[in-house]
C-alpha cells in the first residue's frame, strides 16, 4: 500500500473551500487530469481514470461531513483506493486543506516508480486547482 498526503493554505474561508470541494458536479474543475467523477446515487459515485488509451471505471462512495468539513471516498470493493480531504479554519479568510490518498492492491501507484510519482504530482495539482477555484470564487 502507498500513502500520499499534501496540504495547502488557501486565502479563502474554510466553508467556501469545502462547499466547492464537495460539489460533485464541479469536481472536474479541480480534480487531476484524467480523473472524472459523476454521481450515481446517494453517497455513490462513478469514477473514471484515463491513462493514455486505457480507461478504468469503478463505483465508489463519497461521503461529506459538512460540520467537520471533511470528504471521504473509496472504492466499493475495498482494497483499491480510499482517501479524504479535510478543510480546517486557519483564521478569518484562511483555510488549510489536507488531501490524503491510500492506494493498495496491485495498482501501479501502490508499488512505486513512475506511477507513484505521477500520483503524488496529481495530488499537488488537485490542491493547486482547488485553491485557484476558491480564490476565483471570492474575487
Amino acid at each position: 500500500m502507498a500513502e500520499y498526503e499534501h496540504e495547502q493554505t488557501v486565502p479563502v474561508d474554510a466553508r467556501v473551500v469545502f462547499d466547492l470541494a464537495r460539489d460533485v458536479s464541479a469536481m472536474e474543475a479541480w480534480l487531476p487530469d484524467g480523473l472524472q467523477v459523476e454521481p450515481s446515487g446517494p453517497e455513490r459515485v462513478t469514477g473514471r481514470v484515463s491513462m493514455g488509451d486505457e480507461i478504468d471505471e469503478a463505483e465508489g462512495y463519497l461521503a461529506a461531513d459538512a460540520e467537520q468539513r471533511r470528504l471521504e471516498w473509496g472504492d466499493l470493493e475495498g482494497g483499491g483506493y480510499s482517501g479524504w480531504l479535510q478543510v480546517d479554519d486557519e483564521g478569518p479568510g484562511r483555510s488549510r486543506v489536507v488531501l490524503h490518498l491510500d492506494v493498495g492492491g496491485d495498482h501501479p501507484a501502490a508499488v512505486g516508480g513512475e506511477a507513484h510519482e505521477i500520483t503524488d504530482e496529481h495530488l499537488v495539482q488537485a490542491l493547486n486547482r482547488l485553491a485557484a477555484l476558491a480564490t476565483q470564487s471570492v474575487t
